[in-house]
């Protein structure tokens, strides 16, 4: 099944409400390589932009739900061709906010369509947020793309505002990601991203997959 997208816009959600936040700079970098290939992220900040508790009763309706925010995270969700779900761990999983988020989703926006993964977290429990959402990407019906990131604080910098990625082997990994995510998106959806001659037309370079 195609997904019903507009071909070109992942939607990033970060599932993390602190500031300054690791899962937040993890997904700006990962927005930035995601442009490299064409591809327009739309991060929603469930800090900045947080949900109601989703209500049963609007299961699977969230285009007619009364909040203008769910209605809004609906119409990105369903043009979106892929998504990105990060999150820091929380009691071995992800967050709370983050499932809040999917509930007031559903199969209607996620099926057939690519799912990148992404954690922060202590380096004994930093990949547990990863395991849990690809178990629900598959109740979703999305596809959860094989590579995935966590990363640790020393993976990371502080800086004035924030923190930014300074472990090379993690940056390349997310640029990794896009790449893939990227190739997902071009194959499900039968619509060419990237551009032939800069980098072989969005193939996914799985010699590099670790």
């Amino acid at each position: 099944m195609k997904p019903a997208s507009s071909g070109r816009t992942v939607l990033l959600i970060c599932g993390s409400v602190a500031q300054p936040s690791h899962t937040e700079a993890l997904l700006g970098l990962l927005a930035q390589a995601l442009a490299a290939h064409s591809l327009q992220p739309v991060v929603w900040n469930l800090r900045e932009l947080p949900l109601p508790v989703a209500d049963p009763a609007l299961h699977e309706r969230s285009h007619v739900h009364p909040d203008a925010a769910v209605r809004r995270l609906d119409r990105l969700a369903t043009a979106a061709a892929g998504f990105a779900l990060a999150s820091p761990v929380y009691h071995n999983s992800y967050t709370g906010v983050l499932k809040n988020a999917l509930d007031n989703l559903g199969i209607r926006q996620f099926e057939g369509k690519p799912v990148a993964l992404l954690s922060h977290g202590s380096p004994r429990t930093c990949v547990q947020a990863c395991d849990h959402l690809r178990i629900v990407v598959r109740g979703l019906y999305g596809i959860a793309v094989p590579t995935q990131i966590a990363t640790v604080d020393a993976d990371f910098r502080p800086e004035q505002v924030g923190y930014r990625v300074t472990n090379a082997a993690v940056a390349g990994r997310v640029s990794q990601l896009a790449g893939e995510l990227a190739f997902f998106i071009e194959r499900l959806s039968g619509q060419p991203l990237a551009d032939p001659a800069r980098d072989g037309g969005g193939a996914w370079p799985r010699s590099a997959v670790r």
